[in-house]
């Protein structure tokens, strides 16, 4: 299981990315995104695995970001960290047959077919099976990091295809611009045997300088739910480069359970919470953020753990290209997901029954948060970052699982989960993540039939009581 390098269709030579103040900021981690793709495959020789080689070598000619390396801003006493690339970079890459005899005795988890009567669960799969093991139990002293690393990993009836990146580099948005990219020259090469040749990336997609500029004396009281806390991020280590955020295990028991609402049910849902029926009311991702904030908090019972008066933050990531002045390219890479929008309601609302109308509050109240995060809400959110003695003493002030806060990471707008990889691949099954943050819920790609998978975290009695919630399953189908 030799790792190895996709470099660059189109060689670069020396070149340093300068990383934008919301680059600098952003969460300092691999994000662990799994694509599941059915395929009867014929091993480690099966041709589709070098176009697959061959479309990603020009994708990171397009999108570079992701060929680069992570690394300290030399001179910098801010942890600042910047991208470097040079002729010999790219991604490192694994192909793993857990098919094959010497692999038998550690999968022990089920073929392709056996895994989607369970719709997919991995919160039993050792991360090291699935992941590139450089990127499990990183050392703190560590100089350097990859910007990718990719790992196919091949099971009976089909491919987990583990991509996993260093958020510095982008959000979600922008490594879909890496995705779209990748499966367009895969499915090239696998019709015509190459893939096309690499496009220029436009200017304006690398417009990192334009996220540097904030709002002059921006202050803590501007932003709130926010704390400047200098070791809140910080590595254990005092010798760190700070190229990695310190890892906080969640501090009780949890359950990942995976939902699903049919486009039918999102139709509906958002109808019970319009006006006469008017389903256009809410957007689906507050309707069903909506939905499990509410529903969620009520089954863990959050009114009776929690002091009289006591509230509950929601928090939800948004993208905010369109919303700047001017907008950014849709193809932008970089991050542009903070700050979050966030909403509190008190618990003695929020765990009251749900109705139509219950639920048409709260949806309303995540609707004003997410449309008070306007160009001037991220130019006030940089301005202080840049007074700060270093860019990652900005964090968030949140009471996380298993406190009574509510997050949200909606990637359902994606469409990672329609894109064409070609012929023997086609579109993937479905997505899942290999990492679990303090957040507890996730939307998942819209698929091509237009409904939406989510995955909820909250205990295991809790769940229970979720899964026998009759008002929720009028809409939610619990898959597992």
């Amino acid at each position: 299981m030799e790792t190895t390098t996709v470099k660059l269709s189109v060689p670069v030579g020396e070149e340093v990315i300068h990383l934008s103040a919301l680059d600098q900021q952003a969460q300092r981690h691999y994000a662990k995104p799994m694509l599941f793709f059915k395929f009867d495959h014929e091993g480690l020789n099966d041709p589709v695995f070098e176009h697959l080689r061959k479309g990603l070598s020009v994708a990171l000619s397009e999108t570079p970001d992701f060929a680069s390396t992570v690394a300290p801003l030399p001179g910098s006493t801010r942890k600042e960290l910047q991208l470097q690339l040079n002729p010999e970079s790219g991604a490192s890459w694994r192909v793993v047959d857990h098919t094959a005899e010497v692999n038998k005795d550690a999968w022990s988890y089920g073929t392709f077919e056996q895994l989607a009567d369970k719709h997919f669960p991995l919160a039993d799969v050792p991360r090291e099976l699935l992941v590139n093991p450089a990127l499990i139990d990183i050392p703190e002293d560590v100089r350097k990091l990859p910007a990718l690393s990719v790992q196919l990993n091949l099971i009976e009836g089909g491919i987990i295809l583990a991509i996993c990146w260093h958020h510095t580099v982008s959000d979600a948005r922008g490594f879909n611009v890496l995705l779209n990219s990748w499966a367009r020259h895969t499915k090239e090469s696998i019709l015509r045997g190459e893939p096309d040749d690499a496009t220029t990336p436009a200017e304006e997609t690398r417009e990192r300088w334009r996220l540097d500029h904030g709002a002059a004396n921006a202050t803590i009281a501007q932003i709130p739910e926010y704390v400047v806390d200098a070791k809140a991020r910080s590595p254990r280590s005092t010798t760190s480069l700070h190229l990695l955020d310190r890892e906080d295990p969640l501090g009780a028991p949890f359950q990942i359970s995976t939902w699903y609402l049919s486009s039918a049910s999102l139709q509906s849902l958002r109808g019970s919470l319009g006006a006469d029926g008017d389903s256009g009311a809410f957007t689906p991702v507050e309707a069903v953020s909506a939905l499990f904030w509410k529903h969620v908090s009520r089954a863990r019972g959050l009114l009776d753990r929690c002091e009289d008066g006591a509230t509950s933050l929601f928090t939800t990531r948004l993208e905010f290209r369109a919303r700047l002045l001017p907008p950014l390219s849709s193809d932008y890479v970089g991050n542009i997901c903070e700050p979050n929008a966030h909403a509190r309601l008190p618990l003695s609302e929020l765990c009251s029954p749900a109705t139509g109308a219950s639920l048409a509050k709260v949806a309303s109240a995540i609707r004003v948060a997410t449309e008070a995060v306007d160009d001037a809400a991220v130019r006030t959110y940089i301005g202080l970052i840049n007074t700060l003695p270093a860019v990652t003493d900005l964090t968030w002030n949140y009471n996380g699982f298993p406190g009574p806060d509510f997050g949200v990471t909606d990637v359902s707008g994606l469409d990672i989960c329609r894109t064409d990889w070609g012929p023997s691949l086609g579109v993937p099954v479905c997505l899942r993540l290999a990492y679990r943050e303090g957040g507890l819920l996730y939307l998942f790609p819209i698929d091509p039939q237009g409904g939406l998978e989510v995955q909820a975290l909250c205990e295991p009695d809790a769940l229970e009581r979720l899964k026998a919630d009759r008002e929720m399953a009028k809409f939610v189908t619990f898959k597992g």
